[in-house]
């Protein structure tokens, strides 16, 4: 038999996975539509970037609403699911879960920034890593926007962080005490 009519192997000779794309959905046209700046694959409709919880990534774990982990940024992938020359099963693998080991297995020489760039939805994130100076200080300003941030960044340290420290929340508290003294002011 010919070299050329054997099925690919990779380097430990097991047979390589590829499925056939349907037309319109090659590796070329994903990147093409990455390049459109109109278009939002990350389902954040304009919104900033955010922090994200595991708990809440386990969530986004079907081919309807699929995202992913990789060196603790969440990407949304469902867009990208047709699109990927292994095929869809083969990214649910990583499904709603940090995906960071499974694809360094497969891709290490993928920059995953210029092929999922367009899908980022923000940073995953835990208690033990979570900038809690960043999330507690002082507002520059007093507007509703800073109180709701506030107000917002308590309630999700609160309700995701049952260990949170309590110093933290009363800085919180003084920060929301002081908005409302200065927007009464």
């Amino acid at each position: 038999m010919a070299t050329d009519t054997l099925p690919k192997t990779d380097k430990n000779g097991k047979v390589r996975e590829k499925v056939q794309l349907k037309p319109g959905f090659h590796l070329s046209d994903w990147l093409r539509l990455t390049q459109q700046s109109t278009i939002d694959l990350s389902g954040r409709n304009g919104k900033p970037l955010r922090h994200i919880t595991l708990e809440e990534l386990e969530h986004h774990n079907t081919k309807f609403d699929c995202w992913t982990a990789y060196n603790e940024k969440v990407y949304n992938i469902t867009n990208y699911l047709l699109y990927h020359p292994g095929g869809e099963s083969k990214l649910l693998l990583g499904a709603g879960k940090d995906c960071t080991a499974l694809y360094n297995k497969y891709h290490p020489w993928v920059n995953i920034e210029t092929m999922l760039g367009k899908c980022l939805v923000g940073t995953l994130v835990s208690h033990g890593n979570i900038n809690m100076a960043a999330i507690v200080e002082e507002p520059s300003n007093s507007n509703d926007s800073s109180k709701d941030s506030l107000i917002k960044a308590k309630d999700l340290l609160v309700e995701s962080f049952n260990e949170l420290d309590e110093d933290d929340v009363d800085t919180l508290d003084q920060n929301v005490n002081n908005l409302d003294i200065n927007d009464n002011n």
